[in-house]
């Protein structure tokens, strides 16, 4: 590689991930475009089943070790130091005692393969692990760091506020994915405000061609796809069922995803004699995701907030539904109002509510309803705010900036910290 070619890291806490396809689809379009990637993973994956998608990404994956032994606690500073970062592992090493044990070995060992290349900037994937090594590596390093912020890295009532305070101080930016999610970082961390960009997720859209939704026949036939977690809102999606059923309704619905809730939500169906109606598919591959949608007359995102105040950001197959004609119900968390404007993009309704669930799914079934006006509009809305090639256009202004502030600091023998590189002023949306 070209010493002139400057490095984009992603740090993730594992790659590839099943679910993680928002993930994949960022890469592929920053790569698109030009840019240098390589992945540093902290995790090899547990995923037993893999998205074709992967197979274009081209950027070179490293795990980065996690010793189990005392021995290999050392051998990992013996390796730092080989680096030539003695002195920067001392500077840093009050950082890293306070830090959690496997994160601060993993980020000697990431500072140490960082040296071997020509990164010229970190970004990492949630607010949680994978955005705790890169903050101590770059303290190592002094090459800058930025992270997007989704859902449960935020949300959830075990984050720290102190140690989200203290990776949003170090980064140069923090992207997060949606306006309900800058507004609650701007609230909760005034001080940093200066550093939150709001890049959306983007979509491959021409991996998603757009059809009009076909004429809903004697069975309404229902998809929905996600994690069988309690944020899904699946256990709510069931008993909304048995109420449409329960008044005369066919419906044949599919329920794609693997989870901890498998089981419940299947006691759930044969409970509420669901089971000549609803079929739980397991984990699918994209392609076959693309399948269930072409083939369904509505996808449902019965998204609610946790018992733990975990919740969505704003789940990338409901943006694939929407690119791909799939007339789409939802619920009022988060970000998701964002995208399903209801009565313009699909239909929202309460969250946590089956019996207004059940209402809005024989809403957007009813003859009176334009399905066709509520597709073309959702599919405008993913052109003009969710295309991957937009994303990694902003994605590659902000790195490009890092870029630059370092090297004018190089060049100046002045090498600030992290922490007091500016950032523009304006902290409205770039995407």
């Amino acid at each position: 590689m070209q010493q002139s070619e400057p490095v984009t890291a992603y740090v993730l806490k594992m790659y590839p991930r099943f679910s993680e396809t928002f993930i994949v689809s960022e890469i592929l379009a920053r790569e698109a475009a030009g840019e240098r990637i390589e992945i540093f993973a902290l995790r090899p994956t547990t995923d037993a089943r893999f998205h074709p998608e992967l197979a274009r990404v081209k950027a070179p994956v490293t795990y980065v070790g996690r010793p189990q032994s005392t021995s290999g606690v050392w051998e990992s500073f013996r390796t730092a130091a080989s680096a030539g970062l003695t002195v920067d592992v001392a500077q840093a090493f009050g950082e890293l005692a306070a830090a959690d044990a496997d994160d601060a070995v993993q980020a000697v060992n990431l500072a140490a393969e960082l040296q071997r290349r020509n990164v010229r900037h970190l970004h990492a994937h949630f607010a949680s692990a994978a955005t705790a090594v890169t903050r101590l590596a770059s303290l190592i390093t002094g090459i800058p760091y930025s992270f997007t912020a989704h859902a449960a890295d935020i949300f959830r009532d075990s984050v720290s506020r102190d140690d989200l305070r203290a990776k949003m101080a170090d980064a140069h930016h923090v992207i997060t994915i949606s306006d309900y999610n800058l507004r609650y970082l701007r609230h909760h961390f005034p001080q940093q405000a200066d550093r939150l960009r709001l890049v959306r997720n983007g979509l491959e859209l021409a991996r998603f061609p757009y059809r009009d939704p076909r004429p809903v026949g004697s069975a309404v036939r229902i998809a929905a796809v996600g994690r069988l977690v309690e944020k899904k809102g699946f256990q709510h999606l069931l008993p909304a069922l048995a109420s449409l059923i329960g008044t005369g309704a066919r419906a044949d619905v599919r329920i794609a995803g693997t989870g901890m809730m498998a089981q419940e939500l299947q006691s759930g169906i044969d409970q509420l004699g669901l089971s000549r109606h609803v079929r739980m598919l397991g984990p699918q591959t994209q392609d076959q995701i693309h399948e269930l949608l072409d083939w369904a007359d509505v996808f449902v995102a019965p998204c609610v907030v946790g018992s733990d105040g975990n919740a969505d950001g704003i789940p990338t197959v409901l943006l694939e539904a929407m690119a791909t004609g799939t007339p789409c119900v939802s619920t009022a968390v988060t970000g998701i109002p964002e995208v399903v404007r209801d009565g313009s993009t699909g239909v929202l309704t309460e969250p946590g509510n089956p019996p207004a669930l059940a209402c809005a799914i024989r809403r957007i079934t009813s003859p009176e309803t334009d399905r066709t006006l509520l597709a073309r509009n959702a599919r405008d809305l993913m052109e003009r705010e969710y295309d991957a090639g937009r994303q990694a256009a902003a994605l590659r202004r902000l790195s490009l900036q890092t870029v630059v502030q370092r090297l004018v600091a190089e060049r100046s023998g002045v090498e600030r910290p992290v922490s007091e590189r500016p950032v523009s002023q304006t902290p409205e949306a770039v995407a």
